[in-house]
């Protein structure tokens, strides 16, 4: 299992340091919740994988304290970017809005100790019926793992008439997308639509056909020399002039590793394992710059460039790699030995 050293580094008694110049905390960008919440759902994980550890209830305590200063009662919103002087400076923002409603879900469903998921449950009363307002496909796909996920919390809130209008909203994206995978090109976090599609297919049954179409789709577009796992990149793929080699981010790996386990869930298909894998392997080097970005500290460089691989290690990155990891261990599927 990969070590947490390096997500304590970025962690102070406030919550995660944003960037890293190398491995040392850059102070200068403050504190999102995005990454807050991507770390309070990664305490869930790690805590199922070792519960003997203490160090997830430990983080988890610092990053709910955070999320839940981020939500605002009176406006019935949740505020994203922290400044190292603990000022807000973003007032909602639906991506972060609609993890951190998949971080409170899943804690809510934690054992993680010191009651942790009883706040969570008391959070998400209020919380939940944001995701009724989200505007972009992203948040409505994050939104349905949410509400898929809380259908067994007995909340008394309306979990299923807020999924089924997601579902439905999705739905219509899939069919007037001028692509085949819910929009023209891919781009930044683009698996999460086809795995939204297949969280929203609990409540309209032809959206797992989508997700499945969309998710093998995007299979083939990311696939470099020797079938390496190759995301999008900054510029995206489908774009005139873009399907070349650029910035290549640890989030996208992780976003294809969720969904390739979501559609294995799904249809039981081994083939989607040995699809997990693969983008599972672009950390530990079977990539386009054949290093590897996940180090023993846990750490996970920036990305690859035409330069080469980032020095840095920022909180993004870092949590992206210890998601896919965890993932993949929750769901019984050992890493491949891999040599670049």
């Amino acid at each position: 299992m990969a070590s947490l050293d390096h997500l304590v580094r970025l962690t102070d008694g406030c919550g995660i340091w944003q960037h890293a110049r190398h491995v040392v905390p850059d102070r200068r960008h403050g504190y999102c919740l995005d990454d807050v919440a991507r770390g309070l759902w990664l305490c869930t994980r790690h805590a199922r994988l070792d519960p003997d550890d203490p160090v997830p209830g430990r983080l988890a305590a610092i990053y709910a304290s955070f999320v839940d200063h981020a939500w605002e009662p009176e406006a019935r919103r949740f505020r994203n970017f922290l400044t190292h002087d603990r000022q807000w400076i973003e007032h909602e923002d639906e991506d972060a809005s609609a993890r951190a409603l998949v971080a409170l879900v899943e804690t809510a469903r934690s054992s993680l100790p010191n009651g942790i998921a009883a706040w969570a449950r008391d959070l998400l009363r209020e919380a939940l019926p944001l995701a009724g307002t989200f505007q972009s496909p992203r948040p409505w796909a994050w939104a349905l793992g949410a509400l898929s996920a809380a259908r067994d919390l007995d909340l008394d809130a309306p979990v299923d008439a807020a999924g089924a209008a997601l579902a439905s909203q999705l739905l219509t994206r899939w069919t007037d997308s001028p692509g085949p995978t819910f929009e023209a090109a891919m781009a930044y976090d683009s698996p999460r639509l086809a795995q939204g599609a297949l969280d929203g297919s609990v409540w309209i049954p032809e959206l797992r056909a989508a997700g499945l179409a969309a998710l093998r789709r995007m299979a083939e577009t990311q696939t470099g020399p020797a079938g390496r796992f190759r995301p999008p990149g900054s510029e995206g793929y489908g774009r005139a002039g873009a399907d070349t080699l650029h910035a290549q981010q640890p989030l996208d790996a992780w976003a294809h590793v969720e969904a390739a386990l979501a559609a294995l869930t799904v249809t039981g298909d081994a083939s989607w394992a040995t699809e997990a894998r693969r983008a599972h392997a672009w950390f530990l080097g079977r990539n386009d710059a054949s290093v590897a970005l996940a180090t023993a500290e846990g750490g996970c460089h920036d990305g690859i460039d035409p330069q080469g691989v980032s020095v840095n290690q920022g909180a993004e990155s870092t949590l992206a790699w210890l998601h896919a990891d965890a993932a993949m261990r929750l769901a019984g599927l050992e890493p491949e030995t891999v040599r670049p």
